[in-house]
């Protein structure tokens, strides 16, 4: 018999990939652990627009009807400005017809996620850090988890890294390569709600400007989500300040500078560094 820090699945992190391959797993009949450093619901880093698409997923995890009342902005198109204002509108139902996108934070977002991973059985630990994982050789067993000051091990038949960017686990079975890439020139990207925004109705709007680009669009609540990235020496020169970032930067963009004008903050700013986009080499073991 399985003892009670025995599962099928365990995963670390509680983002929109953890929790749905968490969520789907345990509708199948999976006992799956799920592990998040964080207490939800909590703020994080992101665009906050939903493409079309990613409805036919929410409906398949069941949380569909959640998500519709959370009460996000609809979001009918995706308007791309240039530095100088010329613009280029796409369709949202282009991805998904009679569709539009959702604006939704993923504060809720993530939140409603979890929520029903729970109702499905999912076992979730909250403020829990995944910090190693059990091996026995170069077979993976689980994961030691560090509550406070407890740390206990998890065992489980399959372990799953959906930490994201962090790779809080896949990160000790890197093997060194020789071909990591050099002279990158590190980001920095901000977030914050923003009110008194002047983003078209039902628009998402996009902006690009020197060595970046950000954007602008509603979400619940009646604000709207600011999202972009830029280059790190720019920041530096902005003494770190995100205003000063907002407005010596983003606000060169002409559409930018007519949105913004008026715009003033009601979240902290959430910041964070990146050195490149795109897909990590897997880094795949037994278990």
């Amino acid at each position: 018999m399985a003892s009670a820090n025995t599962y099928d699945v365990a995963i670390a992190g509680a983002g929109p990939a953890g929790t749905s391959a968490a969520i789907q797993l345990a509708m199948k009949g999976a006992r799956v652990l799920l592990i998040e450093e964080k207490k939800f619901p909590r703020a994080k880093l992101c665009g906050e627009f939903i493409s079309p698409e990613c409805l036919t997923h929410f409906k398949r995890l069941g949380v569909m009807h959640q998500m519709s009342a959370a009460g996000g902005a609809s979001l009918s198109e995706t308007i791309f400005y240039s530095r100088r204002g010329s613009s280029l509108a796409v369709p949202s139902e282009w991805f998904k017809s009679g569709t539009n996108a959702l604006g939704l934070s993923r504060s809720e977002m993530d939140h409603q996620l979890l929520e029903r991973a729970k109702n499905v059985g999912v076992a979730v630990l909250e403020e829990a850090q995944a910090s190693l994982l059990v091996r026995q050789g170069e077979e993976v067993c689980g994961i030691h988890v560090k509550t406070g000051d407890v740390t206990r091990d998890y065992e489980a038949l399959v372990t799953i890294d959906a930490t994201g960017r962090t790779r809080a686990l896949a990160r000790h079975l890197d093997r060194p390569r020789a071909n990591r890439r050099k002279n990158i020139k590190p980001l920095v990207a901000f977030k914050a709600h923003l009110e008194n925004a002047r983003v078209a109705a039902g628009a998402c709007e996009i902006y690009f400007y020197k060595r970046g680009y950000g954007g602008l669009s509603g979400v619940e609540g009646g604000v709207s989500n600011l999202c972009f990235i830029v280059a790190a020496n720019d920041v530096r020169r902005c003494g770190s300040d995100p205003e000063l970032v907002r407005r010596e930067i983003v606000m060169k963009n002409s559409r930018a500078a007519y949105t913004l004008a008026d715009a003033r903050a009601r979240s902290p700013w959430l910041s964070v560094s990146l050195e490149s986009f795109g897909r990590r080499t897997l880094v795949p073991a037994r278990g």
